[in-house]
């Protein structure tokens, strides 16, 4: 067990030590620490979260509200208890599935990952309806268990201040913050809105670098240098407050050749600079990505080769001699459909024209 916790947190865990098995703690979030482990009596694999807050009536708001939310798109709450000098603890299901930076790391299909994302507008529609905001949706706050999105990590949650329907903004997270909340301070469900799109964005294949220097041009990089240590990360959070206000952090050119015109649309629109640009509520942001799903064929990264399931059969594009070459493949046949000479977006295309042809 880590001698470097606080007294409280240890002891309880010692404590829990006859309820559950406590097998790995994860350090990715900064709010408070987190074990997983297994009751010893049902086997039920279980994450505890210990939080700290100073007495008062927000205390104990995180799990409060993820007791008052019953959507399957929510993790559940279990058991919740006071550790002792500001520390307290709640037990969750642990979702076998990681979070979805996992699921980006492994090049999900379009299908799939629109899945994932209608998943996250449902549990978000669910909080929305009880006047709550979440202000950290990412993908490292999203769990999967048997390919179900469960919105996790309810530490920035508020509820929105009836009056004006705003609340002051999290300052986590800055590659996430909507625009307008840098300069504001302030946050409303546009900015939940605002986090949907870049989640999506990453779901279908965007890029988004979680280092920091990727951020900086040439002469930004030479510049942070003579910066102290203490100053580097402002200095970077300016340069990528900067990009998100003018609407050039994401880069749509990034996304796979196989997500079309329309969805791209779609993806600005939900992340637009601009709070009063972006899609009204979570209905319209889950209606904008059915529509994609209904409309865009279920591409995905095999390695490095572009396929797409069809029946039994696989379409597959390999470039070979400098062109793109299309070929349906079933079981160990392969058969050499036609190639595309232009770009791999051409022979994408060429392939969506088979599939409208030839559907079964």
């Amino acid at each position: 067990m880590n001698n470097m916790l606080p007294r409280a947190v240890h002891d309880e865990l010692a404590r829990l030590g006859s309820h559950f098995e406590i097998k790995e703690s994860n350090d990715r979030g900064g709010n408070g620490y987190l074990f997983f482990g297994m009751n010893r009596v049902s086997n039920q694999q279980v994450a505890i979260k210990f939080y700290y807050g100073d007495p008062g009536d927000s205390q104990h708001d995180e799990p409060r509200q993820l007791a008052e939310i019953d959507n399957q798109n929510v993790l559940k709450i279990l058991d919740a208890k006071i550790a002792g000098d500001g520390w307290a603890y709640f037990v969750t299901p642990r979702c076998a599935g990681g979070d979805l930076d996992d699921l980006v790391a492994e090049s999900p299909s379009v299908h799939t990952a629109l899945n994932v994302a209608l998943g996250v507008c449902a549990g978000v529609a669910c909080m929305h309806s009880l006047g709550m905001v979440h202000r950290d949706l990412k993908p490292g706050n999203v769990v999967l268990e048997n390919g179900i999105p469960r919105i996790a990590d309810f530490g920035s949650v508020r509820r929105l201040n009836p009056q004006d329907l705003e609340v002051t903004a999290s300052r986590h997270s800055v590659l996430y913050r909507p625009p307008e909340s840098f300069s504001s301070g302030k946050y409303t469900v546009q900015g939940d809105i605002y986090q949907i799109g870049v989640v999506t964005y990453q779901l279908l294949g965007g890029k988004l670098s979680y280092v920091p220097e990727d951020y900086l041009s040439a002469p930004e990089r030479a510049q942070i240098k003579s910066l102290h240590a203490a100053d580097q990360c402002a200095f970077v959070d300016k340069v990528i407050q900067r990009r998100a206000e003018k609407g050039k952090l994401l880069d749509f050119n990034s996304l796979p050749s196989w997500i079309d015109a329309a969805t791209i649309r779609m993806l600005k629109k939900l992340s637009a600079p601009t709070a009063s640009a972006r899609a009204k509520g979570i209905a319209d942001v889950s209606a904008g990505i059915l529509s994609a799903r209904n409309r865009l064929p279920d591409w995905k990264l095999e390695g490095c080769v572009p396929t797409l399931l069809v029946g039994r059969r696989e379409l597959k594009i390999v470039e070979e001699l400098r062109l793109y070459q299309i070929y349906s493949a079933n079981g160990n046949s392969r058969r050499r459909l036609g190639s595309a000479h232009g770009s791999m977006k051409d022979a994408v295309l060429k392939c969506n024209a088979y599939l409208e042809r030839n559907p079964n």
